[in-house]
């Protein structure tokens, strides 16, 4: 599914369902709950590792000269956000199992769905960080590859919630339309986030 068929699907959901309220997106919760995790756990999981190297890339650039990414920060910013997508993508991986199996709670949901929320905004956010302290002597394009590997990776993760959500994968145990609607609010609006970010260093998603 192509981003902009994504935002087209989801509008139509909302539009026939209820009206959508925005709200800020908060950290995932690592809160103990009585619901059983098995689809939020490894997302949350995600989560903290992909904040990891989010802080390391910060710190790479804050630690330069001028708090610049010059062609060497560059290169060890690129390796970092690899990682981060190997992370994604394997999350990507064992959630599109787990959903096979289905039977969700929908807070079970809520929480996979606000820890991905969380992580995409992160990347959005490091993203925009990179654009902001890039050398006027480094390209925006050496970032390109990786941006791409990092665009699909988080499009797996986005279209499986999603799908979820409106439930075309995952078999919810209830469903609690309310919710339903404002996650895929907020899903999209994090990836709209995130594609913005990345068009900003010259990749089109």
């Amino acid at each position: 599914m192509h981003f902009s068929n994504i935002f087209l699907s989801v509008a139509a959901f909302a539009a026939c369902i209820t009206p959508v309220f925005s709200a800020p997106v908060a950290e995932p919760s690592m809160e103990t709950s009585l619901v059983k995790r098995t689809f939020a756990a490894p997302a949350e999981k995600c989560y903290a590792d992909v904040k990891k190297k989010c802080d390391d890339i910060t710190a790479k650039i804050d630690a330069n000269v001028d708090a610049k990414i010059d062609a060497d920060v560059a290169v060890a910013i690129i390796a970092d956000i690899q990682v981060i997508v190997d992370l994604i993508a394997k999350l990507g991986v064992d959630l599109t199992a787990t959903a096979k199996v289905g039977g969700f709670a929908a807070a079970d949901v809520k929480a996979c769905a606000t820890a991905v929320i969380a992580i995409v905004n992160l990347c959005a956010s490091v993203l925009v960080k990179v654009h902001a302290s890039l050398l006027a002597k480094v390209s925006v394009t050496v970032f390109a590859a990786v941006l791409v590997k990092l665009g699909a990776s988080v499009k797996v993760l986005i279209d499986l919630l999603i799908s979820v959500c409106l439930g075309s994968v995952g078999g919810l145990l209830a469903i609690d339309l309310l919710l339903l609607v404002d996650l895929v609010a907020k899903l999209t609006a994090c990836l709209s986030v995130f594609v913005s970010a990345c068009l900003a260093l010259g990749v089109a998603l």
